[in-house]
């Protein structure tokens, strides 16, 4: 009885052994599901941040394309050729400037060009050409349109000015020109007559820089000595000057004609001026 008792006993024993390890077996199982639940959450949380980063880029690569937009539009090439209207204005009356003021005063035909920085006609402080001396002195444009067409063939202009001149009643001129962004400098000269060599001009006057076309502006002129006549007066006779002189922008004598710098010594007035427009 003792040792079936002892054997029952065991038995028993053994039993709840058993089953106490089938706890423990449920909470390892709870525990590696935990684990499972955390490397999910970690997946979870590794994917997010994956997509929001993939967000991101792809947020920056709209900035990018929004940028790229920009510089599309900063870029836009500007047209290789335009058109040009110029109106010279003539402002040299009597009142204004009534020194020995000529009664047959009026400017000579405007001769000029669009060009490069190769393709100029007079510079201040350098020597006159031939056909800036020709102008002048006696307004003609035929040898200065030759120098022109010398300087084209040279492939430095692509567009001659060849318009009239203001005189008797007329106060102004209008005329329109081209200019390319390969020739985009413009030079236009006219002689002031009655006068020994004296001419009013623009002198490589930038039309297009930055990548933009000038859209408009208004220059006032000086008069140019152009150096070869020493005469003072509008209608001085001639008096070659020997040897000549270099282009100076025009200072003479009060009494003779009262310039300074080219402009009207007392009042500072302009002898002319050019307004220039893009036209659209």
């Amino acid at each position: 009885m003792s040792t079936t008792n002892t054997s029952l006993c065991a038995l028993i024993l053994f039993t709840l052994t058993a089953c106490g390890g089938g706890g423990g077996g449920d909470t390892t199982q709870t525990s590696a599901s935990n684990n499972t639940s955390t490397e999910t959450n970690t997946d979870t949380s590794s994917d997010t941040n994956t997509n929001t980063s993939d967000n991101n880029a792809g947020s920056s690569g709209d900035n990018t394309s929004t940028d790229t937009s920009t510089n599309t539009t900063d870029t836009v090439q500007a047209e290789d050729t335009v058109t040009y209207q110029l109106t010279f204005t003539r402002t040299w009356e009597a009142d204004n400037f009534p020194t020995n003021y000529p009664g047959n005063s009026h400017f000579s035909p405007l001769v000029g060009l669009t060009h490069n920085a190769d393709g100029f006609i007079f510079k201040p402080n350098t020597a006159a050409s031939a056909g800036i001396v020709s102008m002048a002195e006696t307004g003609s444009k035929f040898q200065l349109k030759e120098e022109i067409s010398a300087i084209q063939n040279a492939g430095n202009s692509n567009y001659l000015i060849d318009e009239s001149g203001v005189s008797g009643s007329a106060k102004s001129v209008t005329f329109t020109f081209e200019a390319s962004q390969a020739f985009s400098l413009l030079s236009v000269v006219s002689m002031v007559a009655p006068s020994p060599d004296w001419f009013i001009g623009l002198e490589s006057l930038p039309l297009f820089t930055d990548n933009q076309w000038l859209e408009s502006q208004t220059i006032q002129l000086k008069v140019y000595d152009a150096g070869s006549d020493s005469g003072t007066r509008f209608g001085s006779a001639n008096q070659a000057t020997s040897p000549a002189e270099l282009i100076m922008l025009l200072t003479s004598d009060p009494t003779d004609s009262d310039f300074s710098a080219g402009v009207h010594s007392n009042s500072g007035t302009y002898i002319g001026m050019i307004e220039l427009k893009l036209m659209q």
